[in-house]
C-alpha cells in the first residue's frame, strides 16, 4: 500500500501540525532564572452546548452548499474580519485552524469574527483537551496503563472542549488526527466515543493518508467503522517538481470512491495550490484539473492545501500559496476564486444532490491501473477523440447526468460521445457559471470541446 512515505519531501501535512500538537501537551515550565512563565487566566467554560444552541445536524456535511475548505488560515496577527472576509470572497466556506491558531483565546476570537461574517465554518484542530485525548493519553479504565485517563474523565474533557467553542455558530467541530493510520484507530475510537457522549452532531474530522489497492480500500472501510466516521477526507498532491503528475492520483481516487460507496459516506479531497518539496507550483489549469477530476470521482467537498503560505521555519520549502507569507494575494488566490465561484458554485452544488453511478476513462491508451476503461453501456454507445473521463450521475427524478472531464491539464480536448437513443430522448448542457440548461440539437451525440483541465455537464433526459 502506498503511504505518505512514497512522496518526496515532507510527510504530507505532518510538518504543519507539529508545533500545535506539541504545544497541546506541554506544561508550564520554568525559565532559566527559575521564574515560571506566566499562565493566562483560564477560558470561561460553559456547558457543552450552551442554552439556545441546538445542534441536531452535522455542520458543513449537512449544509446546503458544496463544502469548500482551506488548510493553513491567516496567522493570529492577521486573523481579522477583513482577512476572513477575503477568504470567504475566494469561495471558501470553511477552514481548519492551524498556522499558530492553536490557543483557545485565539481560536475563540477567530470564531467570533467568522460569526460576524456568516457562512464561514471553522474546524478546530489542536485544542488542548482534544489533543490530549487523541494524541497523548490512552483512554481506559485500566489504571495500570501509563499515561492514561479514564473514560469518564475523557467525557469531562470533551464537554469542556465543546463548552469553549460551541456558543459560536461558526464552530463546526474538531480535527482529531491527520495521517490517520490503522494503528491509531483504537485511540481514535476512544476519543470519538467521548465526543459522541458529549454531543453526537458536531463534526469529528480526521484526514486519511494516500494509498491504493485492495488493502487501502479495506483500511478506509475499517477506519469508518471503528471511528463512526461522518465523512471521509484524504490528500494526495499530484503536481510534481519535475513537471510530471503523480501516476497514482487517479488510482487513489478510484479506490477511495469504491470504499466510500461501500460504506455510504461522502468524500472530501485536497487540492494542491502551492509548490513544496518535490512538488511544483500549479497553474490555473492544474488546479482546475484537480477539482474536476475530484468531482468526476464523486467528491462531495474539496479542501485547498494551503491557503496562507507556511513560513520558512516550518520547513518543506513552501512556495507561495493563495496568500504569500507577507499577506499578499498571489495568482493562485485569483485562480482558486474563479474556479470556486464558477465551477464549484454551480457544478459542485448541482452534483452534490446526485448519486455517482459510474466513472470510466475513454479514448485513453494508457489509463491508470485502477481506473475503469470505457465500454458501451445503457447510455453511451461509443466515444472517439481526445482522452476524457466520463462520470455518470443519477438525480432524484431518475434522470442521468454525464460529466465529461478533460484528462489533460496542458492540452485542449475534443471528443465525440454517442448516446443510446433508447435511453436518452433529450440532452441539455449545464452552464456551471449561469447555472442554466441549454438544449442540444443532436440528442444522439455530443461534440465536446474542453479547455485544459476543464469539464462540462450534460443532462440525459429520458423524456
Amino acid at each position: 500500500m502506498a503511504t505518505s512515505s512514497d512522496f518526496p519531501g515532507i510527510t504530507r501535512r505532518g510538518a504543519l501540525r507539529t508545533a500545535g500538537a506539541l504545544a497541546a501537551a506541554l506544561p508550564v515550565v520554568a525559565a532559566g532564572t527559575g521564574v515560571a512563565f506566566a499562565k493566562p487566566p483560564p477560558l470561561p467554560i460553559g456547558p457543552a452546548i450552551p442554552p439556545g444552541r441546538s445542534v441536531t445536524l452535522t455542520p458543513i456535511v449537512s449544509q446546503d452548499q458544496f463544502p469548500v475548505g482551506a488548510l493553513w488560515p491567516p496567522p493570529p496577527s492577521q486573523t481579522t474580519q477583513a482577512r476572513l472576509q477575503e477568504m470567504k470572497d475566494a469561495g471558501i466556506n470553511f477552514f481548519i485552524t492551524g498556522n499558530y491558531l492553536d490557543d483557545g483565546y485565539i481560536v475563540t476570537r477567530a470564531l467570533g469574527l467568522a460569526d460576524a461574517i456568516g457562512g464561514l465554518h471553522v474546524i478546530v484542530r489542536d485544542d488542548h483537551d482534544i489533543a490530549n485525548m487523541a494524541y497523548w493519553f490512552t483512554i481506559t479504565d485500566d489504571r495500570s496503563v501509563p499515561m492514561s485517563i479514564s473514560t469518564s474523565d475523557a467525557v469531562v474533557m470533551a464537554n469542556r472542549a465543546f463548552g469553549t467553542y460551541a456558543s459560536h455558530p461558526s464552530f463546526a467541530g474538531f480535527s482529531l488526527l491527520e495521517d490517520t493510520e490503522p494503528w491509531s484507530y483504537d485511540r481514535l475510537n476512544a476519543t470519538v466515543t467521548a465526543l459522541r457522549a458529549a454531543n453526537p452532531y458536531y463534526l469529528r474530522y480526521s484526514n486519511l493518508p494516500p494509498g491504493t489497492g485492495a488493502g487501502y480500500q479495506a483500511n478506509v472501510v475499517q477506519y469508518a467503522g471503528r471511528v463512526g466516521a461522518q465523512m471521509l477526507s484524504f490528500d494526495r498532491y499530484p503536481m510534481l517538481a519535475d513537471g510530471s503528475n503523480d501516476p497514482d492520483y487517479v488510482n487513489n481516487w478510484a479506490d477511495m470512491r469504491t470504499a466510500a460507496a461501500q460504506i455510504g459516506l461522502p468524500v472530501w479531497g485536497y487540492i494542491q495550490t502551492c509548490g513544496f518539496d518535490g512538488h511544483r507550483s500549479p497553474s490555473y489549469n492544474d488546479i482546475a484539473w484537480q477539482v474536476n477530476t475530484s468531482l468526476a470521482y464523486g467528491a462531495r467537498g474539496v479542501q485547498y492545501f494551503t491557503y496562507w503560505t507556511p513560513t520558512p521555519e516550518r520547513g518543506g520549502n513552501f512556495q507561495p500559496a493563495m496568500i504569500d507569507p507577507l499577506g499578499r494575494r498571489t495568482q493562485h488566490y485569483y485562480d482558486v476564486q474563479d474556479i470556486n465561484t464558477g465551477t464549484l458554485a454551480g457544478l459542485g452544488n448541482k452534483l452534490r444532490a446526485m448519486t455517482s453511478e459510474s466513472v470510466t476513462h475513454a479514448n485513453e491508451s494508457a489509463a491508470p491501473a485502477r481506473a475503469v476503461r470505457f465500454g458501451p453501456d445503457n447510455y453511451v454507445t461509443e466515444t472517439s477523440g481526445s482522452a476524457v473521463v466520463l462520470s455518470r450521475f443519477v438525480d432524484k427524478a431518475g434522470d442521468r447526468w454525464l460529466l465529461v472531464v478533460n484528462r489533460s491539464h496542458t492540452a485542449a480536448a475534443k471528443a465525440t460521445v454517442r448516446l443510446r437513443s433508447s435511453s436518452v430522448a433529450r440532452v441539455n448542457q449545464f452552464d456551471a457559471r449561469t447555472r442554466k440548461l441549454s438544449a442540444q440539437r443532436d440528442a444522439g451525440g455530443l461534440s465536446v470541446s474542453l479547455r485544459p483541465g476543464a469539464s462540462t455537464l450534460y443532462q440525459l433526459s429520458k423524456h
